[in-house]
């Protein structure tokens, strides 16, 4: 299991200056070394986390035919609304970072809430009926701005801790073009987690820069032991208001690799009961991410600060849009 530092963030947001630079360090130093970072007193109170997990209870538990009102085409576009068990493969993506093909029969076992800023009209959400969920959008459109001003903060902290000019990277998240989830995984037996074919999440990246995340505390989120690649730590988590923080693939580019990005996925707590003959059940579980995005029409390439000597000639750099659309092709 991953023992990771537990950060304070009221170092930052209130402590003294010396405070505050001991918290950007530790910050770096977690992320650089695992991937994630875990933290707490992050500004968001437990109560509007906890609502939230609700708010997607009740999503997920609503008539199919209400559910299917939402659903979320795929394709290339921006995720938004409902995407049914399996709909996502990440199994697609697992595949190119193995590089090689994998079966077309490998499956994720979850399914997800999606939708954008509040303000996005290229891209509109997809709500439910107001009558059939009344304060359901209101409530995760006022956690997503929370999550937006939070998500400006971290890379703040980020910015100071490289020593690179303020706004190098929340710059270049305006406007915003992020997305918020929210991920259910029902509960399933162990067998099938055993065979190899169904995974709660495959092995993947997130392309955006960072991403928050809030889970139910039921264990199975792993990232890999960049010590030793292809293997994978649990990540140990008590409170379900505790932050995990990782890096995702457009800060690696823009970073050059000096923030990687981090290899997770879900799959069977270390915890789970099993019988004489291996067999149990997996518990129900869900999550909560903020997917802080680029600008779409921000650079996929390293920034300024982290070109050195050897300035990048990109002609036609990929923007974010196009980075997106190039994966949601492979994930559909």
């Amino acid at each position: 299991m991953v023992t990771s530092i537990l950060l304070n963030a009221s170092q930052f947001r209130a402590g003294t200056s010396s405070e505050r630079s001991q918290y950007s360090k530790s910050l770096l130093e977690q992320l650089s070394k695992n991937g994630f970072a875990r933290i707490r007193n992050h500004g968001i109170d437990s109560q509007r986390v906890e609502e939230t997990f609700e708010w997607g209870k009740k999503f997920f538990a609503l008539p199919l035919e209400e559910k299917r009102k939402v659903l979320n085409p795929p394709g290339p576009r921006p995720q938004r609304g409902w995407s049914t068990l399996g709909a996502e493969k990440t199994s697609t993506l697992y595949g190119k970072l193995m590089g090689h093909a994998v079966a077309e029969d490998l499956k994720d076992a979850r399914e997800h809430f999606d939708f954008g800023t509040p303000d996005d009209n290229m891209f509109e959400s997809r709500w439910p009926d107001e009558a059939s969920l009344p304060g359901f959008r209101a409530h995760l459109e006022d956690f997503f701005r929370i999550c937006e001003k939070l998500s400006l903060e971290i890379m703040q902290a980020l910015e100071e801790a490289m020593g690179v000019p303020e706004g190098t990277f929340c710059q270049q998240c305006l406007p915003n073009a992020s997305e918020f989830r929210i991920n259910h995984y029902p509960a399933m037996s162990a067998e099938a987690l055993q065979d190899r074919k169904v995974e709660r999440i495959w092995p993947h990246y997130d392309l955006g820069v960072i991403t928050l995340l809030f889970t139910d505390c039921v264990g199975g989120l792993e990232f890999e032991d960049r010590e030793r690649p292809k293997e994978f730590l649990q990540v140990d988590q008590v409170d379900k208001t505790d932050l995990i923080v990782n890096i995702s693939e457009t800060m690696e580019h823009w970073t050059a690799k000096a923030l990687p990005a981090g290899l997770h996925r879900v799959t069977s707590p270390k915890d789970t009961e099993l019988d004489a003959e291996g067999n149990g059940i997996v518990p129900e579980r869900y999550s909560i991410a903020y997917f802080c995005k680029a600008a779409r029409q921000a650079h996929v390439m390293p920034l300024q600060p982290f070109q050195g000597d050897n300035p990048v000639d990109a002609k036609e750099p990929m923007t974010a849009l196009e980075f997106q659309q190039k994966r949601l092709l492979t994930a559909y």
